[in-house]
């Protein structure tokens, strides 16, 4: 049978598609006893209008509930049973449902999975609507998260990207089974979807079977995305009887497209990505004002964010604050070393290569490769890439983002609308 054209990615890693538009990548690791296999589907709340918030999420939550020859438990069981997991993820641009197993069951695994993406009945909505609800709830219930969601709000007001990918309750509230299904009509298509399989499996097998499985959907075009955001900047204060403050703030942040991101990569993790960051050593050992705090970058198809966060006592707040800024304005001020360079690129690249050996990882950066980039990207390419970033590279960006004009912030907790003199860049 011809399965289509290979890419090389490695000596393991191939990329190949099937006749019908689907991207199916598989790295085979005949030293493991498992495999995970997932199916992603690109699309997620960034691709919702404000009336349907949330039904990235909500509809994967009813893919569980049952297809035409499975229910629920029938669909869970072959899986679970056997010591393996079965379960899904909804984020801004991707939806992933994945099976890890024993190598021995992976083409039950892939069977499952087929069958929920092409025959999910979408059945007990009104249940799952009120299991969603509750989730929902519960984001506010945890500060941590709760603060990161109001950010992406406050820094793309008014566009997919700012909204929270569980919906609200306004929203999921009203949504019908025909939304579902219109929904799963424009976005589950075949040049949409990407099947990426890791661990130890035989290949001619899972490949045949794939073929078997999923050869049949039908292609056609997918749905039509939203544009890039207007940025949002300023400060909001969001005040709640709890015991610390927790306060979120972002920057302008590379998109997947934008060559400058690994150059992102390394200044995060100089300014709070591990123990040994700068605000980690200023904030937390040096004035032990903080228990919590990093940065992080996240990089999507139209924009993308640069955040600190931390939580803090709220008489601590306004000096957290003024060290925060005082770390940010420094790395905007003057180029980093070349030794502490040097230090977190290594950081970076020990975190990428010890990642590798969780199938799960391996199975996850694959199919992320070929949504954004339409191609496997070899680990030596990335290092590659980490390797070419300069002094130089990280002080430009430091330069070009780092103002006040262009600074999203939110402050939650308990009143602390003084702290925000400190917000001198």
């Amino acid at each position: 049978m011809d399965h289509g054209k290979n890419t090389s990615y490695s000596d393991e890693a191939v990329a190949r598609n099937l006749h019908n538009g689907i991207a199916l990548t598989f790295e085979r690791l005949p030293y493991l006893r498992s495999a995970t296999v997932g199916v992603w589907t690109k699309t997620g709340s960034a691709n919702e209008n404000e009336h349907q918030a949330g039904i990235s999420h909500f509809l994967e939550h009813l893919m569980f509930k049952g297809t035409a020859s499975r229910t629920t438990r029938q669909l869970i069981e072959p899986i679970e049973s056997k010591g393996g997991h079965l379960n899904a993820f909804t984020s801004r641009e991707y939806t992933c449902l994945y099976a890890k197993t024993l190598d021995e069951h992976i083409s039950t695994a892939i069977e499952i999975l087929a069958d929920i993406i092409k025959n999910s009945t979408f059945a007990d909505l009104e249940k799952e609507r009120n299991v969603v609800l509750e989730e929902i709830a519960s984001i506010e219930d945890v500060p941590e998260d709760y603060v990161h969601e109001l950010l992406a709000q406050r820094l793309w007001p008014n566009h997919p990207l700012g909204r929270s990918v569980s919906g609200y309750h306004e929203t999921v509230s009203k949504l019908s089974i025909e939304d579902m299904r219109t929904y799963y009509r424009a976005w589950y298509r075949p040049r949409n979807i990407c099947l990426s399989i890791a661990g130890n499996f035989d290949e001619n097998a899972a490949i045949e079977q794939i073929y078997r499985e999923f050869e049949g959907m039908q292609p056609r075009p997918a749905g039509e995305r939203c544009g890039p955001p207007e940025l949002g900047h300023g400060a909001e204060i969001v005040e709640r009887d709890i015991a610390q403050n927790h306060f979120c703030l972002a920057f302008p942040g590379p998109t997947v497209a934008d060559k400058r991101r690994y150059t992102f990569d390394v200044l995060s993790s100089a300014l709070g990505g591990g123990s040994t960051s700068r605000l980690f050593q200023r904030i937390r050992e040096d004035e032990g004002l903080a228990y919590a705090i990093y940065s992080f970058h996240s990089s999507y198809f139209t924009s993308g964010m640069f955040g600190v966060y931390a939580a803090v006592a709220p008489e601590k707040l306004e000096q957290t604050l003024g060290l925060v800024f005082e770390e940010i304005r420094k790395f905007r001020d003057e180029p980093l070393s070349r030794e502490e360079l040097d230090s977190n690129r290594e950081h970076l690249k020990g975190s990428m290569l010890m990642a590798l050996e969780s199938t799960s990882s391996r199975m996850t950066r694959m199919a992320k490769s070929m949504m954004y980039y339409n191609r496997l990207q070899s680990i030596q390419e990335i290092i590659g890439l980490l390797d070419a970033v300069t002094v130089d590279d990280i002080h430009a960006v430091a330069q070009d983002i780092f103002h006040p004009e262009r600074c999203a912030m939110v402050l939650l907790g308990p009143a602390c609308g003084a702290a925000l003199q400190e917000i001198a860049l």
